[in-house]
């Protein structure tokens, strides 16, 4: 509580103070017939009043501070005694001040100060202080002080009066928030003109622009309902008159500006047949409801609008671009889940067959050669999702590589199997025609389009239905291609008309109730027509509700010759194993930080002749090196990734060992990363060859062997 409130409540237990006639403040507030009417007119409606003698240093009488409808006396609320010194009051009743305004107050109140006022003949002083209320509020007073002399003692007085002008000084803030309106609108707008509401006459402030100007005083005197209308009617764009006439009527006006400071509307005008956007502002002076005034502002805007178009338009092709990635990528991703699922399917299919079969070991091959294939095919998918350019370029590569339609399909087939059997349908494959010819085709996407097709049949076909697939041969539509017709028909639940007007479109499904409750995602066939469209091929589709679907794809393959197809790597495996007798003897380092893959690694090399030394790390892989004699390794298997030292560093380390020819040994990289910039970074670190994970055993060894030769071989020779 403070020293003043303190005071308050002992002066309410000591005496009733409120303004009535006969306490001492009557002196300055209610005696009409006191004997200096100036004063009392000059204190009538302060909140403190105080006299004193500056020649003697003292405080004259009692002085009061009103606080709300009570009169605080001073002297009693700060405990100042009868012959209190001027210079004690003042540091008194200034205990409320901040630093900085008490210092200005005891400046223009210092005793000297006042004396050489007087000498000089500055009878009146005044300065105003901010002060906070009780409430936290701020508020300003004006301090004013009349100098006089005692007549009979040559005394120098004073009386200090204190009024509230907080009121006053927020019409001043009001007035220069105006002026600054005022200032801004002459100096941004083209035409800026002054309106009275109330009278409706028009002043002009600035005039830049003549052509385009609302109101020009050259006319004669015009009112601005004549004005505007006049403007709006002949500068005005047609489609934008309507909305102007509403927008500046006086009594919008009158809503608009009575609520806030200002207001605006852009329209376009139509000036000479040049058509130019314009912002119209209309900005109040003071109080609308009271002065009546309102500033008109005329602003140009075209290169303001021009240029939150081009802004707009760049954010609308970004969003575009952005969506256009994302829905790329999110196409893609989808499309290697719908792919990846079917040669899984297959693979867990024949696994489970393979472990019912155990003791069977002709169903074992069987089955194992489509989990083969399986792989094959799903190896081939996950390196297109690993292939992050396909992501950002939205574009599937064609590679075309010899191969038969026969080896294309019957791996199509294996794949389909396991689902086909699980729904127990009428299956069917025909092959027409010379399908064991050589061609040139992409295998994996040709494989891709007939899997998508046959996926369809199989989800769409109920338990026990039909599904014919066909192969044929057309007539050759050039000299050196093949023509073949792939032709997948069902007895499903079937399309309706108006679903395949949209079928290759992505995302889109039939909204027949069959249909809804199977799950996909609506890509599949249109993942097959791009992919359709990209191998140069056609496909089309018949369909009927409730009687199944036909599928035909057709597509010309150039020809190749039977030198032109791989050797199949899974034919004859003691033949192959014959062919390796170059390994036996050959002792070989594995570098490879998985446990798993070493033991697989292990099996296979060791089957084939190698002696096998593991190293867990790069950096093991070097000091074996170093500590055994030259030559004892003859190839180093290094893998890419591992922890405290990768094979890229191991080799770049390896390289610089002169003992010997120890950096020499041949090196083949072993590593999941298959694309193109790691194998030149392979190459980059000193490795000779590459081969990816998981690796054909044939590539393996082949690898292998010519690096030997390469290296040991040739030598001998």
């Amino acid at each position: 509580m403070s020293e003043l409130e303190n005071a308050v409540n002992k002066q309410n237990k000591d005496e009733e103070s409120t303004l009535k006639k006969g306490d001492g403040i009557s002196l300055y507030f209610d005696d009409p017939s006191h004997e200096n009417p100036f004063k009392r007119a000059l204190v009538s409606d302060a909140i403190s009043v105080y006299e004193f003698n500056l020649s003697k240093n003292r405080i004259i009488g009692d002085p009061i501070q009103r606080l709300g409808e009570r009169v605080i006396h001073l002297r009693n609320a700060f405990d100042l005694s009868e012959n209190c010194k001027y210079t004690d009051f003042l540091e008194a009743v200034t205990w409320d001040l901040s630093d900085e305004e008490k210092e200005k107050y005891l400046r223009n109140m210092d005793m000297y100060y006042l004396m050489d006022s007087y000498i000089t003949g500055k009878y009146e002083i005044w300065f105003d202080s901010n002060k906070t209320a009780y409430d936290g509020a701020s508020f300003w007073t004006r301090n004013t002080v009349i100098l006089t002399e005692d007549k009979l003692t040559g005394d120098v007085l004073g009386l200090a009066v204190v009024k509230n002008i907080t009121s006053d000084y927020k019409q001043e803030e009001d007035k220069l928030y105006q002026l600054e309106i005022i200032n801004a609108l002459t100096l941004e707008y083209s035409n800026v003109f002054m309106v009275n509401i109330m009278s409706s006459k028009i002043k002009v402030v600035r005039v830049k622009d003549k052509a385009g100007s609302f109101y020009d005083d050259s006319f004669g005197e015009q009112y601005y309902d004549d004005a505007m209308d006049f403007y709006i009617g002949v500068s005005v764009y047609e489609d934008d008159r309507d909305m102007m006439r509403m927008a500046f009527s006086r009594d919008n006006i009158l809503k608009q500006l009575t609520g806030r400071e200002s207001f605006y509307v852009n329209f376009r005008s139509n000036i000479n047949n040049n058509l130019s956007y314009m912002k119209l502002q209309a900005v109040r002076i003071g109080d609308i409801r009271e002065t009546g005034n309102f500033l008109l502002g005329f602003m140009n805007v075209d290169d303001e609008i021009e240029h939150e178009m081009k802004q707009k338009k760049m954010l609308q092709e970004a969003l575009s671009m952005a969506e256009s990635a994302s829905h790329a990528k999110t196409l893609f991703l989808s499309n290697m889940s719908h792919d990846i699922r079917t040669p899984m399917n297959a693979i867990i299919g024949f696994t489970s067959l393979a472990e019912k079969h155990v003791t069977e070991p002709q169903e074992m091959l069987s089955y194992l050669k489509k989990i083969r294939s399986s792989s094959n095919h799903l190896l081939s998918l996950i390196n297109d999702v690993l292939d992050m350019s396909h992501i950002e370029s939205g574009k599937m590569k064609i590679t075309n590589a010899p191969s038969t339609l026969e080896k294309v399909i019957t791996e199509v087939d294996d794949v389909m199997q396991s689902q086909i059997e699980l729904k127990h349908f009428e299956y069917s494959l025909v092959r027409r025609g010379n399908l064991k010819k050589p061609i040139y085709c992409d295998i994996l996407r040709l494989k891709q389009i007939l899997i998508n097709i046959l996926g369809n049949a199989v989800k769409y076909t109920p338990d026990g239905g039909k599904i014919q697939f066909t192969v044929t041969e057309m007539p050759a539509v050039a000299e050196g291609c093949s023509s073949y017709q792939f032709r997948i028909k069902d007895n499903g639940i079937g399309m309706s008309k108006k679903f395949q007007q949209k079928l290759f479109n992505p995302f889109e499904r039939d909204d027949n109730v069959a249909s809804s409750k199977i799950q996909g995602t609506g890509l599949g066939l249109a993942i097959t027509k791009s992919l359709v469209e990209k191998m140069d091929g056609a496909i089309f589709v018949k369909s009927e509700e409730g009687k199944g679907s036909e599928f035909l794809v057709c597509f010309d393959f150039n020809n190749a010759t039977e030198e032109d197809l791989p050797v199949n790597p899974s034919d004859d495996n003691k033949e192959d194993l014959g062919n390796f007798e170059k390994f036996k003897g050959i002792r070989l380092l594995l570098v490879e930080d998985n446990e798993l893959n070493r033991d697989i690694a292990r099996e296979l090399l060791k089957t084939v002749g190698f002696i096998l030394e593991e190293a867990p790390n790069g950096k093991i892989a070097i000091d074996m090196v170093r500590d055994n004699a030259p030559d004892y390794y003859q190839v180093i298997l290094m893998d890419v990734m591992m922890p405290l030292m990768n094979g890229y560093d191991a080799t770049k380390l390896i390289r610089k060992i002169e003992d010997h020819g120890k950096g020499d040994i041949p090196i083949i990289a072993m590593t999941a990363n298959a694309f193109e910039e790691d194998k030149m970074q392979a190459k980059e670190s000193g490795m000779d060859s590459f081969v990816s994970k998981p690796f054909e055993i044939k590539d393996l060894l082949s690898k292998l062997g010519a690096m030997i030769d390469m290296k040991y071989h040739s030598a001998e020779d």
